[in-house]
């Protein structure tokens, strides 16, 4: 009876070493879908910053350009900012958490009730616009009521985006004055 001296890896041994293997690959598939996942929420982020820039742009604009048809009166949400003489309210900003769509519809302003149909999916957008006191020239909204115009705005932007099925939030936020700054005639 002969006895061979056989040298190599016994089934238990590549089964063990298979077993490590299949350990390492599924924690580096684990972190590229980390990776994957991290790469998505930022861009996601900087989809929502910019639509939040954008929307505080456009309500900066209301307040400076043709203000003979909007103009101060019209920053504010819907059901705001009432008239003096009429009562009529002339806030034009849609109020609560609403889709975002990609125009600005006819009347060229981002987040008022006429946008156009085509939304941006996984983004919603909130525009409140509160009136702020202004203790040297006391309104309504005062402490001690007064009978001066409102003059300080908050305006905040808050835009819903998705990762997964995770919601965030990016928000803008400022205060608008109604101010003007009187220019020399001679200069």
């Amino acid at each position: 009876m002969s006895t061979k001296n056989e040298s190599g890896f016994s089934y238990i041994d590549v089964m063990i070493a298979i077993v490590i293997l299949m350990v390492g690959i599924l924690a580096l598939m684990s972190g590229m879908g980390g990776a994957v996942l991290q790469a998505r929420s930022q861009e996601q982020q900087m989809v929502a910053k910019q639509v939040a820039a954008s929307t505080m742009e456009s309500i900066m604009s209301v307040k400076e350009t043709d203000p003979d048809r909007l103009g101060w009166k019209a920053v504010g949400n819907v059901g705001s900012n009432p008239d003096p003489i009429s009562g009529i309210p002339q806030g034009v900003f849609v109020t609560g958490m609403q889709d975002v769509h990609v125009g600005a519809g006819p009347d060229a302003i981002i987040g008022t009730a006429d946008d156009d149909n085509v939304t941006v999916p996984n983004l919603q957008r909130e525009i409140t616009i509160t009136d702020e006191c202004d203790p040297d020239a006391p309104s309504y909204n005062c402490p001690t009521p007064g009978t001066n115009p409102v003059r300080f705005r908050n305006v905040r932007v808050d835009v819903r985006y998705f990762v997964g099925a995770v919601p965030r939030t990016e928000s803008l936020q400022t205060v608008l004055t109604d101010y003007a700054i009187a220019t020399d005639a001679g200069e």
